[in-house]
Formats: structure tokens, sequence, C-alpha cells
């Protein structure tokens, strides 16, 4: 049974941090008085007559007492919730009489004002301040969550990954729908794309079933965004859209094939459901939550309140018996930067609860959180120990076109695995989480994935080398012959199971050091077998978050030395991965490499 119920806006004080508002007016001592219920549900109904109206600019109540604006932008004013929500929390109930809401970015203005008549000690809504922050939507630092490694040379720490949280040994590897659902046009692009609905899906997903897919490990088929409507069923829990979707079907379906299913998700609950009592218990789902709204039609949980873990216990228990083998968990905190919602500045237990409901469902269930999590001494052991795959940067999607990626976003995701692996290495533990460095474009032909030919290989290395999420954006009805090559050959399976046991890490050539460098050296072993790989690149002129900051053109030669490697004492025999050329290398090695240019290279002892 699908359940709608109108949105209210709560009313919780929240604590005042820098953001996308901005509080004016008369101060006052966050508790010294209450806000009048009087003047609170007129907010309620001028919130909604905005909603209804983007065209409205004024609303105001019949006393003279509370004052609204807005400014929408193009005819939107799609901020208006999460907006007037920060008004009254940060502001006009936490201290202030007056607040203004802009994120700076997209144009939307708005604006609240209370007049004395608005307080009183007979109010009944509280003024006492918050229990939680939200993040600052336009944040793209985050202070403290993306420190710089330490730099340095020394002798090789050969890094390797054991088991994840869940049992996984190995990173995800399939195909994910937001590479698609990102093009600007993707029924133009895409043939067999008719929209993000089971029939697309399926004509996808049913090319992994192929066996040289299967052989190369290729098995989950994710969905992102888009499959559940917002409805959720009787006990509030999130149901996928029955108009476009019956995962039930789809689930039996991929499984039938050899396949998996994953699903996408975000913190919190759809607002939608605060009227609803949890599967077994009698606790009402709006007496747990913390009063935030994030903007996206969900509102947070107070991670402290008894049934929160029932809830996710119950959610994954529906979703396994639809056939669900791994989640995605998205727009978590910290980190999430530049994030266009409403989001609370720290829903990390998000991860931990729906660690804790997988394992009590009895059920192996992949979980992947999103994006460019924090990567401090804090929350890396957070992440590693409940999750399979923390994404390391922003989406990577080209944005406003009809192509997948480009190469400047390239350089940014290869800068971020750097600082990752580095502030793992750091720690000294096992590494117990894989690196999600957003989807992999390498599949389809230039005109589709928007690099080249040289640049599809070597985002592939990248990838590969990083023993990150292999987990397809592109289209799997237009694979080309380089696209075969590099996502199934046989070359792949070996290194792609070597690398997930042991991912590279930087020596910059000429020195060991592990410094962002346009012509670079990574490795990856040795192992106990003396097997190890080499990732020799030249990534082109720095264009603008490469972090080299270099703009050398053409081909250069990229010399590496077995003493810059740390892999001393021995000959190696070096194998060009993709052309299979070998070479006996006792001292240094040398490669011509074009702009964007890569080698890789394996290395028998």
């Amino acid at each position: 049974m699908a359940v709608t119920i109108p949105i209210i806006l709560a009313a919780f004080a929240v604590s005042r941090v820098a953001g996308q508002w901005q509080c004016g007016g008369t101060t006052y001592t966050p508790g010294s008085t209450n806000f009048t219920t009087e003047c609170y549900q007129a907010a309620q109904n001028c919130i909604s007559q905005f909603g209804a109206n983007a065209s409205q600019v004024y609303c105001q109540d019949a006393a003279g007492n509370l004052y609204m604006q807005q400014q929408a932008s193009g005819g939107s004013n799609s901020d208006y919730l999460a907006a007037f929500q920060d008004i009254l929390d940060f502001c006009l109930l936490d201290g202030n009489t007056t607040g203004t809401w802009s994120d700076g970015y997209d144009g939307e203005w708005f604006w609240m004002a209370a007049e004395p008549g608005c307080y009183s000690s007979t109010g009944t809504i509280g003024t006492t301040g918050p229990g939680f922050c939200v993040q600052d939507r336009t944040d793209t630092v985050i202070k403290g969550c993306y420190p710089q490694p330490i730099a340095g040379s020394g002798p090789l720490q050969v890094l390797k990954t054991a088991k994840t949280a869940n049992g996984f040994t190995s990173s995800g590897r399939g195909w994910n729908s937001w590479g698609i659902e990102a093009l600007s046009s993707a029924t133009t692009v895409i043939p067999s794309w008719t929209g993000m609905n089971q029939q697309s899906i399926i004509a996808q997903c049913t090319v992994l079933s192929q066996q040289e897919f299967k052989n190369a490990g290729y098995d989950v088929c994710s969905l992102d965004a888009g499959w559940a409507g917002g409805d959720v069923d009787e006990y509030g829990r999130i149901i996928y859209n029955s108009t476009t979707f019956d995962l039930t079907q789809l689930g039996q379906y991929l499984h039938g094939l050899g396949l998996k299913m994953g699903v996408y998700v975000i913190p919190g609950v759809p607002c939608s459901a605060a009227n609803l009592t949890i599967k077994g218990t009698n606790i009402l789902i709006g007496d747990i939550l913390n009063g935030n709204n994030n903007g996206l039609g969900y509102c947070d949980w107070d991670w402290s309140k008894d049934g929160v873990q029932q809830w996710h216990n119950s959610l994954i228990e529906l979703w396994t018996s639809w056939g669900v083998d791994m989640i995605k968990l998205d727009f978590v905190t910290p980190g999430s930067p530049w994030n266009g919602a409403n989001l609370v500045c720290n829903n990390s237990a998000a991860a931990e609860f729906f660690h804790k409901a997988i394992e009590n469902s009895g059920h192996q269930v992949r979980l992947d959180l999103s994006w460019k999590l924090c990567r401090n001494e804090t929350y890396l052991p957070i992440w590693s120990s409940f999750a399979e795959s923390m994404r390391t940067d922003q989406d990577i999607d080209n944005y406003g076109t009809n192509t997948f990626v480009a190469w400047q976003v390239v350089q940014r995701a290869i800068e971020n695995y750097r600082q990752y692996i580095l502030l793992q290495k750091q720690r000294n533990v096992p590494i117990t989480i894989y690196p999600d460095m957003d989807n992999l474009f390498v599949a389809n032909p230039e005109n589709l994935t928007g690099v080249s030919d040289t640049q599809r290989t070597t985002i592939m290395n990248h990838w590969l080398g990083a023993g990150a999420n292999l987990v397809l954006g592109s289209d799997l009805r237009n694979i080309d012959a380089l696209g075969t090559k590099l996502l199934t050959s046989s070359q792949t399976i070996q290194a792609a199971n070597f690398f997930a046991q042991y991912p590279m890490q930087p020596r910059n050539p000429g020195s060991g050091n592990n410094l962002p460098k346009q012509l670079q050296a990574w490795i990856a072993g040795p192992s106990d077998e003396n097997e190890a790989y080499v990732l020799l690149v030249n990534y082109g002129p720095d264009q603008g978050n490469g972090g080299f900051g270099t703009s050398l053109n053409g081909i250069q030669n990229v010399s590496i030395s077995l003493n810059d490697l740390g892999i001393t004492g021995k000959s190696w025999k070096f194998s060009d991965v993709w052309r299979g050329n070998t070479t006996k290398v006792s001292s240094s090695y040398t490669a011509y490499l074009a702009e964007s240019e890569s080698q890789l290279l394996h290395l028998q002892g």
C-alpha cells in the first residue's frame, strides 16, 4: 500500500553556522522567549502559498507581525522549503528577528522578518537552540575533511586491501544508470533509453549477462536516483515507483541471468512518512526525526532515538525480498560538497545503521557510500567499518552535454585518488574499503564518451590500478572494439584481480616521492610471489584540477628507476599489458608518452 501525506515543515531550532542564510534584525538571547503559535502557523501558510505559486513575491499575517518574501529565478523557487526552514530555525527561532537566504548559485532569494508580536513568554514554539547543524551547500572544502597527505619517499610500503565490512574481497563491478540519466538528451543519443524505467534498465543490463562480462565479474545492475517515486508503504518504507518499475519482477529477471540488483538511497526517510508507525513497533516516525528537511523530500533521523534502527531493519527486509544485492547511499556527510541541498553536517550514522540492518538481514549486500566523503583520520575508520566503498571525488559526469566525461574532470578524479590512497597509507592499518572514483566511462566511442581513445585507455588503467569500483556508466548497447578489450580482456581480468588486493600508490620519477606530477609513476605490489604492476603517465597540461600545475606539451619521456619504485635488488620483467612487448629491467625504464597517454606494465621478478 502506498501512502502519500502532505509534508509539514517542522519547527526545530538549529545551531548557527556559516551557510546560505544570514541573520539580522533585533537580537535576543535564545531561550529567553518563545515564538507564538499564530506567527508560526502564519509562516506555514505563507510557505504553502509560495510553494503553490513561484511568482508570488510577498506574504504576511493579518496582524502585521510576520513578513515573508521570495524572489524566484527563471520561474523557479525550488529552494523555498529549505530556505524558509533555515531562516526560521537558524534566525527567527535562534536569536534574531530577520533573515535572508541565498546559496549564491541559482539566483533564488528569500526573506523573513518577525515583529515583537511574534515573541511572547506564553508562546508555544521554543527558541532554545538546536541539536544539529546544516552544512553550507556551496562549501567545496568542508574544513578539515580533505587534508593533504604527508609528502615523502623512503622505502616502499606495499599496500594491501583486506576483506570489507560486509565480507567482500573485490570492488563492485557492473553498471549504473546515472551516467545515462545525467546526459542532456539521453533519449536522443541512447536509442535504447526511453527514460528511467524498467524497460531501459533491462535493455542495458541484459548485456552484462553475456559471457565475456560474466567472466570479468561485472554482475551488478544498479539503479540510481529515479527508481523511487517518493511514496512509502504503510510502515514508511521506501518503495519503487510502480508506474515505471516492478523491482520484485526486475530482481527475479536479473537473478535469472546470474546478475545482482542495486538501488540508490539517501540518508533519512521521506517526509511523507511522518505519521506512520515503524513495522513491529508502536513508534511514530515523526517522533524520532531531528527536525531537518534536507530539501530533497527527506527528513533526517534523530540517530539517538529508539526506532531508527528498526526502520532500517525493516527497509532492508523489504528490499532484500525484492532481490536487492547492493545499496548506493548518497549525500553522506561530512562530505558531499556543493550539494544543492540542506544536509545536516554529519549523517555518518546512516552508514552504521544500514550496515547493521544488512547484518541483521542475513543477506550479503554491498554498501557503497557517496560522495567525496571526509577522508581525515576521524572518518576514514568510520567508513571502513561499515561499507565496501567510499567515493573519493564529486561526480565526474560531463553535465550539460551529451557526452559522459571530460579530461579535466578525470585529472581531478585521479588527484583525489592520490590523496585518498596516501591518507590510507598514513593510517598504517589494513585497508578494508575500496575507493569509488565514480562511474567508469570507457565503453563507448569518443563522440559519446567525450574523451579520446588514448584517454579512455588511461582512464581504464587508473580505475584498475586504484582497485576502484568498475561500475560502468556508459551505453552498454554501443560498446566498440576498444571498449570490449578494456573491459573484458584476459589482461583486464588479471589486472583487476591483482589490484583488488594491491592498490597502486604514486612514486615520482626521479625521486620516489608521492607528490602530484604531470609525468607520474604508480606501483602496486609487489606481492609475495614477486608480481607487481607499474603505471607510467603523461597527464598533459594541468587543466585546473590535476594538482601538479605544469603544462608540458607534446610527447614526454617518463623515466622511472627501480630505486624510484622501491624495488631494487633484482631484475624485473616489464610487460606492456595492452601491447604485449616485454623488456628485462635491471636499473631503469623509459616510456615516451603523448599528452594523456599512459603505459600499464606487468612486472615479474
